[in-house]
């Protein structure tokens, strides 16, 4: 209803700071990949190098002697045959603390779409006979991986795998000698998975604290700013109702006679340029002592609100109607056609006061007295639409009330 040329604090009230919580969010998808991505690293670190390990046994070892028999028929072998084989991985088993089981296995053809058994060559881990696998006795366990493994004649590793035994990381690797031969070895390493995850873990811990670290930063950062705008809104809202209080009447909260001039001045200042015409009415409740002497103040101030209430009701946006004190208001009408459109609006007013007010039990019917000023016809500047409004305004009164005037 009343158009406002006054700064607006709320514009200047500051938001939580987006682009903190869009790299705070960015930062955790990053440190969450990154971690996950230095624990892969580790892990396949750690597999390559149990390939490595692997193969130097593989390299330490001759197979010379028995890969003649095992590309014609692996059942002529007799373990004697395998003894100094399995002395010499025995040793290399024995080496590494964390190396259990170490044992040769071969498949049964060298046809791929034939692999579909794996047997034991030698079993050369030092652990119990009742654990120990005899030459051709038949892995149960192999995976399809291992058996695709021995067909394509690549290196394996899998696990961890958890068994009656434990948890164990195999490492496959061919053995060279036996890369042409009808029943093809593969040389297989079980190894305990003692402190494996750990090691995965302490290798996650740089960038995951790196990522706790930065993250800190951001959401103290973050609290820092939050304070900073609950302190800057703080005084914006403090700034705001003290402009509020300057500039508004308390009671009503409609603009007071400073910021009424203000925009009075505005609007002359516009009129002079587009040649339009400026109204002022001068409004006084009539008998509105009586009401207070009869009813109370407490009525005589709803009455008030109530009036200021209606009167923005019968105006249109960019009018401003102003209390300037007791009973006394001003309206500014900016852009009036002529003469005839004040009267009018004047006239409607009059109308409109004259409908009944119900406060709490009681109605109360409260009339005005009405005097026009009008730019340029009458006043060149604020003080004068204002005085003549009011001179008006006394004429009303002295012609019977609830009635208007334009000052002549």
């Amino acid at each position: 209803m009343t158009k406002t040329h006054q700064f607006n604090f709320q514009q200047l009230k500051l938001r939580p700071n987006f682009w903190l919580w869009v790299i705070f969010f960015l930062v955790v998808v990053f440190g969450f990949l990154l971690t996950l991505c230095v624990g892969k690293a580790q892990d396949i670190e750690m597999r390559e190098n149990l390939i490595v390990y692997a193969k130097t046994i593989e390299q330490s070892i001759d197979c010379q002697p028995f890969s003649v028999v095992l590309n014609t028929n692996p059942e002529l072998l007799k373990p004697s045959d395998l003894k100094n084989l399995e002395v010499q991985l025995n040793s290399a088993c024995k080496a590494n603390k964390n190396c259990h089981f170490i044992y040769l296995l071969y498949g049964e053809s060298s046809n791929r779409n034939q692999h579909q058994h794996v047997n034991f060559l030698l079993d050369a881990s030092p652990q119990q006979a009742s654990e120990i696998s005899h030459l051709g006795d038949l892995f149960f366990e192999a995976t399809d991986g291992l058996k695709n493994a021995m067909s394509d004649k690549t290196a394996l590793v899998e696990g961890p795998v958890i068994d009656r035994w434990g948890t164990w990381v195999t490492a496959s690797v061919p053995l060279t000698t036996t890369r042409h031969t009808n029943n093809f070895v593969m040389l297989s390493v079980d190894v305990a998975v003692t402190g494996w995850n750990k090691k995965i873990l302490i290798k996650m811990l740089t960038p995951f604290a790196f990522t706790l670290s930065f993250l800190g930063i951001l959401s103290l950062l973050m609290t820092l700013n939050n304070r900073r705008e609950q302190a800057v809104n703080k005084i914006l809202d403090s700034t705001s109702q003290i402009a509020q209080l300057v500039n508004h009447d308390p009671l009503t909260g409609l603009p007071n006679r400073r910021l009424l001039e203000d925009r009075l001045d505005q609007a002359l200042k516009a009129a002079n340029r587009s040649e339009d015409i400026v109204a002022v009415f001068f409004l006084d409740l009539d008998f509105f002592k009586a009401i207070n002497d009869i009813h109370g103040h407490l009525v005589g101030d709803q009455l008030l609100k109530d009036v200021a209430a209606r009167l923005k009701q019968l105006l249109r946006s960019e009018d401003t109607v102003a209390r300037i004190g007791g009973d006394e208001f001003i309206i500014l009408l900016p852009k009036v056609k002529d003469e005839l459109q004040a009267i009018a609006t004047a006239e409607k007013i009059i109308h409109g006061l004259t409908l009944p007010f119900t406060i709490g039990n009681k109605v109360i019917v409260q009339k005005a007295s009405i005097g026009i000023a009008l730019y340029p016809q009458h006043g060149h500047s604020s003080d004068e639409m204002i005085k003549y409004a009011d001179d008006a305004m006394y004429i009303a009164k002295r012609h019977g009330r609830n009635c208007f005037r334009l000052f002549s």
